[in-house]
């Protein structure tokens, strides 16, 4: 029987100090594909009108030769730096992808949602989808696929009966947490009992949990592949590549992990040695706690509200600075939504029981709790 290997990665940026090749220590891993998934964490424009946020990425058209040479085949640019270079350099980044072969996912040059798409290799096909959380001040002449549940599941029934697996793209969760919500888990559940058979999930900026379910297999975070690891609270270092081998009839056997550091010129490489072997231990610990139903809500609360709180705090008090008065006035409104005032009293749980959240981990450590 004919067999596809899907190989899936996470964050790209497509920037490396000293103008390195951002896929030199991998790129033997990622070749090893019949088809190579990646989110595209940048903006591919130089020109295009500047967000007023915080933190804009964005990185030259050609830099999408990286991807070439790499492989990758699709790419979500479903995420929340897609419309860092406004609707011009969204336009730009498709016409980048597109212009080279890369299928983009998530995202259209029209005002019109993008419709699921179906790649074939092998006698095998795949259909993808791609969807982001959060806001983008984008014009109405381009549109970014919104996570917005009716719709994945709209887009999951009109792929049914026309390939043989469904993988959906998902930019979610809180950055830099070790694991998805309950209502994460929840949605990934539901997905995969309506037909998905993978989902790929990106956007913490972490690894997280990898779950098999009911036939499906979900990653709820692949990490970073290729990052400023520094930039901008200290990045988790870790990642995964991670390898699944279909068929017509369903996912074959195991999945495959590589571990992954990225170095301080944001390239990656394989973890060797006690280093990688930490690594896996520290996944399949986390991802025990997802399969035996442990993340509570509140213990979730408990892990993000520090990150959570400090990045807000940290953007609000840029846009105060160079935008007025006004997002003063927002900030006091965040403080008091029902998200915030969760995180607060998961700080006030944390502090009475030190320990008892996940800690940040630093590369080759040992699992901790």
């Amino acid at each position: 029987m004919q067999k596809l290997r899907l190989i899936a990665a996470g964050d790209i940026w497509l920037k490396a100090a000293n103008d390195q090749y951002p896929f030199e220590e991998v790129r033997h891993i990622l070749r090893e594909k019949d088809l190579l998934f990646g989110n595209l964490e940048t903006t591919l424009s130089e020109t295009g009108e500047r967000a007023e946020k915080h933190h804009v990425i964005f990185t030259s058209p050609d830099a999408a030769w990286y991807l070439v040479e790499a492989g990758f085949d699709v790419m979500s640019v479903a995420n929340n730096h897609s419309g860092d270079r406004g609707a011009e350099g969204f336009k730009n980044t498709l016409n980048a992808l597109e212009s080279r072969g890369i299928l983009g996912i998530g995202g259209s040059a029209t005002e019109s949602r993008q419709e699921p798409v179906i790649v074939e290799r092998n006698g095998i096909s795949v259909g993808f989808a791609g969807y982001t959380i959060g806001k983008l001040a984008l014009s109405q002449d381009v549109s970014v696929n919104r996570l917005v549940e009716e719709d994945i599941f709209k887009d999951i029934a009109t792929l049914a009966g026309r390939c043989d697996h469904i993988a959906i793209s998902l930019h979610w969760g809180a950055e830099m947490a070790y694991y998805p919500s309950p209502q994460q888990i929840d949605l990934a559940h539901r997905l995969i009992d309506a037909g998905a058979t993978l989902i790929l999930g990106h956007h913490p900026h972490t690894m997280q949990a990898i779950e098999r379910y009911h036939g499906g297999l979900i990653a709820y975070s692949l990490g970073m592949l290729q990052f400023e690891p520094r930039w901008p609270h200290n990045l988790s270092r870790e990642a995964v590549i991670l390898s699944v081998d279909l068929q017509n009839d369903g996912v074959v056997g195991e999945c495959g992990v590589t571990p992954l550091i990225v170095d301080d010129n944001f390239v990656p490489h394989v973890a060797e040695g006690v280093t990688g072997e930490n690594i896996r231990n520290f996944l399949a610990e986390i991802s025990r706690e997802v399969t035996e139903g442990r993340i509570t809500e509140a213990r979730w609360f408990e892990e993000i509200a520090p990150v959570y709180m400090k990045m807000n705090l940290e953007s609000y008090r840029y846009r105060i600075r160079h935008n007025g008065p006004l997002p003063l006035l927002e900030m006091g409104v965040w403080f008091f939504t029902p998200f915030c005032l969760k995180c607060f009293a998961g700080l006030i749980r944390r502090s009475l029981r030190p320990g008892s959240a996940p800690q940040r981990r630093t590369p080759g450590s040992g699992a901790g709790n």
